[in-house]
């Protein structure tokens, strides 16, 4: 569907629901170290929950597939997207089983570490992605990250490319992939440690990034679109490599940048821009993501990346 045919543009998001739990701390423990923490806070989070609220925040009709809990979290999650207007009606409850939860460690200077258990997100399948078709089929972009089993992931994929619907894989966390599946993904916005997962090098080799992304071109990938945290990102072809400066802004928290990025770079491309501009302005939306703590309370709103356009 295009945007002119719907007269908004419109973004489904497959993927994970974890309620986060985050603590500010002077510097990241190494294993056997205790540190003690400053702030401690909890809210709805997830990569699949969080682009789909930035999404919405950034002016898209914005759906949401996934699965949670009977527990609390849950509650607290469909509260959230109902204020946030986003479309949750294919998310399920799960009997048995925890909604997932993620613990961020965030230190002073903005940098995090991440420990996520899956709980309901492992147990979406196949059949749910299915069963939300009409979603997926409807979209100008649909995203889908790899917080759940690879199953639903591989539908979303296929059912997107059989209705001609644009489809960003956001292959975190990052993992050995298939090269049909980098086929059937438009778009693979990995950061740089998830390029080098995905490409088999090592953390610590002398690869610049430019030479990550041709190898997932190489490996199938259509178009690569490679964050750089402050550096900006790349967007690299077969035949072209275009770079992205980031917004000159002050740091305090990263966590939930990524998502930012994702969400700004599908409503963009939903609204007709192409790869290089839709980059741009996911780039805006990244740094914004960056001046507070927390994910949520920090996403942006088109108002606000409107404005950093213009400044």
């Amino acid at each position: 569907m295009s945007t002119e045919q719907s007269g908004s543009p419109t973004v489904a998001v497959v993927g994970s629901d974890n309620h986060g739990i985050t603590m500010t701390i002077d510097s990241i423990p190494v294993p056997g170290e205790t540190v003690l923490g400053e702030d401690f806070t909890e809210g709805v989070g997830g990569k699949g929950s969080n682009q789909a609220i930035a999404a919405s925040r950034l002016g898209a009709d914005a759906s949401f597939v996934g699965r949670v809990g009977e527990d609390r979290y849950a509650d607290r999650a469909f509260d959230l997207w109902d204020r946030e207007g986003v479309d949750a009606t294919a998310v399920t409850r799960t009997d048995g089983i925890h909604t997932g939860v993620g613990i961020v460690l965030v230190e002073d200077a903005g940098e995090n570490a991440i420990g996520v258990a899956p709980g309901a997100n492992g147990t979406l399948d196949a059949g749910d992605v299915r069963d939300a078709a009409g979603a997926v089929e409807a979209a100008d972009v649909v995203l889908t990250q790899l917080e759940t089993e690879i199953e639903p992931v591989e539908t979303t994929l296929s059912l997107a490319t059989a209705a001609g619907t644009s489809a960003i894989l956001n292959p975190v966390p990052a993992t050995e992939l298939p090269p049909d599946l980098l086929e059937q993904a438009d778009f693979l916005t990995p950061n740089r440690s998830e390029a080098r997962l995905l490409t088999g090098v090592d953390p610590d080799a002398d690869i610049e990034d430019i030479d990550l992304a041709r190898d997932l071109v190489e490996m199938g990938a259509n178009v690569v679109v490679l964050t750089q945290g402050a550096d900006g990102a790349l967007v690299v072809t077969a035949s072209e490599v275009t770079s992205i400066p980031a917004p000159d802004i002050e740091v305090v928290d990263t966590t939930g940048a990524g998502d930012a990025f994702n969400a700004g770079f599908a409503v963009a491309l939903a609204e007709g821009a192409d790869p290089v501009e839709a980059a741009k302005f996911a780039s805006l939306a990244d740094g914004l993501a960056c001046t507070d703590y927390e994910v949520v309370p920090a996403l942006p709103d088109r108002d606000a990346v409107e404005l950093l356009t213009s400044t």
